[in-house]
């Protein structure tokens, strides 16, 4: 059978899909295998460039570091972060420049080999013209202001000059004062207002560093003072007072921990530092106990105006939680992966999504491959015997589209050794942490005992047609011997040859039942199929027990002829056996209903009784060979348990289901349902 899974390029298409910025690159040369309609349009380019190299794609990029950088995260498999970073790229056929934040993150296989980088960038310029037009104008103003000065300190000469010279009237020379200081004037509001806009800036990136979804801190100075601190920084550490602080007084347990040599090493470098799930020993409050908690984090040098480094940046997350998580599981599989060992069980996993099998080296066996060899889903279902392969790949499927537990016994022949061997499987679907669903299912190797059930049942059937021979020739005798005592003048010999003909006739039942099972389970027991009238069957039977079953009342509540294909012959032992045992297990004179209801393309027949009912945990066994239920109210009802499971079988051969409700101390209802 063949399951449809998506393929790379259907991934790819997906991907390209993506209204964010996202490009994924392969090989040295750095093939863009796909990259969705945002990165595309930054780039200014069509979809032609898919497939082709990053540096013939996008050629105006020669002579900026990006190329370089790809090659780096693909060497080294390093993730390259940056923000606000230039880029002069051709859009609408002319050279622009551009600002991006953009990760070039290095995505690895579990060899830890780089397959691929993964590229997404977010375009900033809108952003940066803004600061840079505000620092801009505050330049600009403070130009002007200088230039102001200068014009004020060259006025003063002027005045000076004229006062000595008494060139101009004292009516002029207050004009001019007037005039400098209205200049003066004018230039110290608009000095005033460009600073204003430059606090205004300075809030709004506070604010931003504010609302942030990460927690961000700036240390200061080569104290590493904190010099701003936003709200989730401060949850790491609630009830702790750091704002203003040197790290070592506010954190003092880092001092000599390895967090701090990086620390220090950015500070000297101005090196970017990214860590991800690194182990820091810190505590959430002062003098609290250390805990082992994981951070991802970047460290970045804040540069001065000398080019020199002045302060860190710092964005952080805490993922404690998720790693202890993930420690916790990976345990919980080793446990588990333990215990499947010593069991000796097979255990194999399918994605529900990809549909590919990942089998254990010990169901690798069972199936009779090498421990390493590749073994496909398609390969493991052919070894499954024929007579039973069909049925096994339908309750997978089962399994995976309907959430059913698969629970099956079947054999398999090796593949290499031809060797039979029974397995019993038990799998059911399973959903991880991060959303996928995987089903999971253990073999265990039961040849042993299955070969020892097929000894007993050869032993039974043989046994049971040896004793059908001389038990015939007894009803024989006993039905002659009878119909000569008819009329006897003794009532009690003809009476004793009654019931030597009903024990007679139940012992045969057993046997009969003995030889089913043998011939159902060495696979001899033939379903002839024909298309009859189940509803004429089941007034026929209902009638034929009414004669019988003369202590309870049967009703049969008729319905529309419903014409099945089904084994007629086996349908009847099936409705003969619900309508037996529901006269054995109900108190005389309780009534015994009959229904059936075809909907859809199924027809279903249930048989209802008044009596000792069945307890929960006895309803998921009922069905199960020799099974009998025990309680003070039914020793004394003979039996073996084979009659249900008979007819359990009968049905599931037809493609059915069959199923019990049941209320103990007041009944059961047993049901079957058939295809149309």
């Amino acid at each position: 059978m063949s399951f449809r899974k998506l393929n790379n390029d259907q991934l790819l298409h997906i991907l390209a899909l993506s209204k964010d910025a996202t490009a994924i690159y392969t090989g040295e040369e750095l093939i863009i295998e796909t990259a969705s309609d945002a990165m595309i349009a930054f780039w200014g380019k069509d979809r032609s460039v898919i497939g082709q190299s990053f540096i013939e794609a996008v050629p105006e990029l020669v002579g900026q570091p990006f190329f370089d950088l790809l090659r780096e995260v693909w060497r080294t498999g390093v993730t390259y972060e940056a923000i606000d970073t230039a880029a002069q790229l051709r859009v609408d056929g002319r050279l622009q420049w551009f600002y991006y934040d953009f990760i070039y993150r290095a995505i690895k296989n579990d060899k830890g080999e780089v397959y691929c980088i993964l590229h997404t960038a977010t375009d900033v310029t809108a952003r940066h013209l803004r600061i840079a037009e505000g620092l801009e104008r505050e330049q600009d103003l403070q130009e002007e202001l200088t230039a102001t000065n200068e014009e004020l300190k060259s006025a003063n000469e002027e005045a000076r000059q004229v006062n000595e010279a008494l060139s101009l009237s004292k009516s002029q020379l207050l004009r001019v004062n007037a005039e400098l200081e209205q200049r003066v004037s004018l230039r110290a509001s608009e000095l005033t207002t460009a600073q204003q806009d430059a606090v205004r800036q300075r809030d709004r990136m506070k604010r931003f560093f504010m609302q942030a979804p990460a927690g961000i801190c700036i240390l200061d100075g080569p104290e590493m003072v904190f010099e701003l601190i936003n709200p989730l920084y401060q949850q790491l550490f609630p009830g702790r007072e750091l704002l203003g602080k040197p790290i070592l007084e506010a954190l003092p347990e880092i001092k000599g921990a390895p967090i701090f040599a990086i620390l220090e090493d950015v500070y000297r470098t101005g090196k970017t530092f990214e860590g991800n799930e690194l182990l820091i020993p810190l505590a959430r409050v002062n003098d609290g106990p250390l805990e082992n908690r994981y951070f991802n984090f970047i460290y970045q040098a804040r540069q001065d105006e000398k080019g020199g480094y002045d302060g860190i940046l710092v964005f952080v997350i805490e993922v404690t939680e998720q790693v202890n998580t993930r420690k916790a599981i990976e345990r919980a599989k080793e446990s588990m992966q333990m215990a499947i060992d010593a069991a000796e069980l097979g255990a194999y996993h399918i994605n529900t999504t990809d549909r590919i099998f990942h089998p254990s080296p010990r169901l690798k066996e069972f199936f009779g491959f090498l421990p390493d060899e590749e073994v496909p889903y398609e390969a493991a279902i052919n070894q499954i015997h024929e007579d039973y392969r069909q049925a096994a790949a339908d309750l997978v499927e089962a399994a995976i589209t309907k959430g059913v537990r698969f629970d099956m016994e079947y054999p398999v022949v090796g593949h290499h050794d031809g060797r039979v061997r029974w397995v019993r499987g038990i799998g059911e679907v399973q959903h991880d942490t991060d959303g996928k669903s995987y089903f999971t299912g253990v073999l265990h190797e039961i040849t042993e005992r299955k070969q020892d059930e097929m000894r007993k049942n050869d032993f039974i059937g043989m046994v049971s047609h040896e004793l059908k021979t001389p038990l015939t020739s007894l009803s024989a005798i006993i039905q002659v011997a009878g119909s000569k005592l008819d009329g006897s003048p003794d009532p009690f010999l003809a009476g004793a040859m009654n019931k030597a003909n009903v024990q007679i006739k139940r012992m045969s039942n057993m046997i009969n039942g003995f030889l089913n099972i043998s011939r159902l389970e060495s696979g001899k027991i033939l379903i002839e199929k024909e298309r009859f009238d189940l509803e004429a069957l089941i007034r026929e039977i209902a009638d034929e027990s009414a004669v019988t079953a003369t202590a309870h009342p049967i009703r049969f509540e008729k319905c529309q002829p419903v014409m099945v294909n089904a084994d007629r012959d086996k349908i009847n032992s099936v409705v003969s056996n619900l309508i037996s045992n529901a006269v054995k297990y109900s108190p005389k004179g309780t009534t015994i209903q009959i229904s059936c209801q075809a909907q859809g393309n199924r027809v279903t027949v249930s048989v209802k009784d008044e009596g000792v009912g069945i307890k929960p945990e006895d309803t998921v066994k009922i069905f199960d060979r020799y099974y009998r239920v025990e309680g003070s109210r039914t020793k004394h009802i003979s039996g073996f348990g084979i009659g249900l499971y008979l007819s359990a079988e009968i049905v599931r051969r037809h493609d059915g289901e069959i199923w019990v409700e049941s209320v103990p101390e007041q009944g059961s209802t047993f049901y079957f349902s058939l295809p149309l």
